[in-house]
Formats: structure tokens, C-alpha cells, sequence
């Protein structure tokens, strides 16, 4: 080895050195990533909203409040159309799965979507391709646990519904959207 590259070698690890040291200080300032997600609502052990014991105060913001009401209402109408609740707020780095509902044999990820004015195509035309993309990363990651808590292991058949809120009015899409 060369002076020139033994000088460069030493020259790019103290960067990096530095690099980590900088880090480090401004880590140490911040909290750590646990109380974070706590803070979020999210249980570290499952992933799910809600895992916080109740006196621990959830930080939400008016527009997750409004979020939160829309998939009750959704929860509640699913329901009273014969669909069993498993999960609801599973989350992953993919993305969050609102509802994850059992419709007889069937697993049904359920995305809740709400706008207040139609004037950009409504509540269904937000669920683009990239959103798309993200719920089925997302229910990629839970499928196995799924399948193992409420299916005897066994992958059952599984689909993406919508119910979405224009002017407050909820609309059920079966079959939403499908994976190629």
C-alpha cells in the first residue's frame, strides 16, 4: 500500500469518525426512538395504535382526531354488515393498515379515506398508485401474523376494500383495487 492511499484511508475513517461523533451529540439531545413511537400511540411489541396504557396521553392532531371518527363510523358500519374486526392500526415503515376485517374465509385490508369536498375526484381518487403500493407492502408485512393468529396458519384468500367519506356520506368499495 501506497503512502498516497494509506494517507486517503486514514483521511476518509477520521470523516467518518467525525460523521459518528456528530451524530452521537445530536442523538443525545433527542429522545429515544421508543418514546417516540409511545408518544404516537404505537405499541412497540405489536406495532398497533392503542397499545399505551390509558393514563399515557396520546399526542393527536385535529385532522388524526377527525382520521380516528371516520374509521369508528367505518368500523361500526363494516360491522353491522357482517365483518369481524382483527386488527385495526397495524403499523409498519411501509405504511398503516386502517382496518384489517375477516368477511367469512376472507382477509380484507380496508384503507379509510374521507374528503370534505369532491373538487380533486373525492375520497376514492386519493387512494392513487403509490398508496396503493404502500397498503401492499404493509399487508405484506402482517400477512403471516395474520394468517397465524386468525387463520390456523393457514394464507387465506385476502383483498383491499375502501370506505370512503365524500360530504360525510360513507361508501363501502369491495375489490378496491387489486395487486398485478
Amino acid at each position: 500500500m501506497t503512502d498516497d492511499t494509506l494517507r486517503l484511508a486514514c483521511d476518509l475513517a477520521l470523516a467518518a469518525r467525525h460523521r459518528a461523533d456528530r451524530r452521537r451529540r445530536r442523538a443525545g439531545s433527542r429522545r429515544p426512538a421508543a418514546e417516540r413511537r409511545a408518544d404516537r400511540g404505537v405499541d412497540p411489541g405489536t406495532g398497533q395504535h392503542g397499545g399505551m396504557p390509558a393514563n399515557t396521553p396520546q399526542r393527536r392532531s385535529p385532522m388524526q382526531r377527525r382520521g380516528d371518527q371516520h374509521e369508528d363510523t367505518a368500523l361500526r358500519w363494516l360491522q353491522a354488515r357482517g365483518l369481524v374486526l382483527l386488527a385495526r392500526n397495524l403499523w409498519t415503515r411501509a405504511g398503516e393498515l386502517d382496518l384489517v376485517m375477516r368477511d367469512g374465509g376472507t382477509l380484507v385490508f380496508i384503507e379509510v379515506r374521507a374528503r370534505a369536498l369532491s373538487r380533486f375526484g373525492g375520497a376514492a381518487a386519493s387512494i392513487g398508485p403509490a398508496k396503493q403500493a404502500r397498503l401492499a407492502r404493509a399487508a405484506a408485512h402482517w400477512l403471516p401474523e395474520l394468517a397465524r393468529r386468525h387463520f390456523q396458519g393457514v394464507t387465506p384468500p385476502a383483498r383491499f376494500d375502501a370506505v370512503v367519506f365524500d360530504a360525510g356520506r360513507p361508501q363501502w368499495l369491495q375489490d378496491a383495487f387489486s395487486l398485478p
